[in-house]
């Protein structure tokens, strides 16, 4: 499906959200091809002539077509590039109340120069939940249940996932 950056410049990053490590920047008119989407938002993965594949945010582009239509490739087809530097987390537990889960990992300390910028986060944590049938939170009548991983993310890459054990619903 093809597209163009509707903006000055816009951020391709290495995963599905303004999170994830920034890969480099497109220019306003550039044009792009979408060849594929998350599940549940604006994110679309895009394939640039003489570049590596990138994560951009459908919001800030202008689209031949209705990209809902693109084939969901994370998690998947396209994946985060993984450290060599830095193990996996490890998540020590998961509780429930009510509908709110709260998630504990060990701690993973980068080194120092090993973060892209001071805002950079350095764990991302995924959940996809089950809503109105459809997988994003916690509801029946969904084709697979509630789930979640936790990546540390230093500025080579991503270390995991860990799989974070769902708490049910009670």
């Amino acid at each position: 499906m093809e597209a163009s950056v509707a903006v000055d410049l816009l951020s391709c990053r290495y995963g599905p959200g303004p999170a994830y490590l920034f890969l480099y920047a497109l220019r306003g008119g550039a044009n792009i091809k979408l060849i594929g989407r998350t599940d549940g938002d604006n994110w679309n993965w895009a394939y640039v002539e003489g570049q590596n594949g990138c994560w951009v945010n459908v919001s800030f582009l202008r689209v031949d077509g209705d990209w809902r239509r693109l084939p969901v490739v994370y998690p998947g087809i396209a994946s985060l590039p993984i450290t060599p530097y830095y193990p996996p987390t490890a998540v020590t537990k998961a509780t429930r109340s009510g509908s709110a889960v709260t998630v504990q990992w060990l701690e993973i300390p980068l080194r120092l120069g090993d973060e892209e910028d001071q805002a950079m986060q350095h764990y991302i944590v995924e959940i996809w939940r089950c809503d109105s049938a459809e997988i994003r939170f916690d509801e029946p009548g969904c084709s697979e249940p509630s789930h979640g991983r936790v990546f540390v993310q230093e500025k080579h890459g991503f270390a995991g996932p860990a799989e974070i054990p769902w708490p049910p619903v009670e």
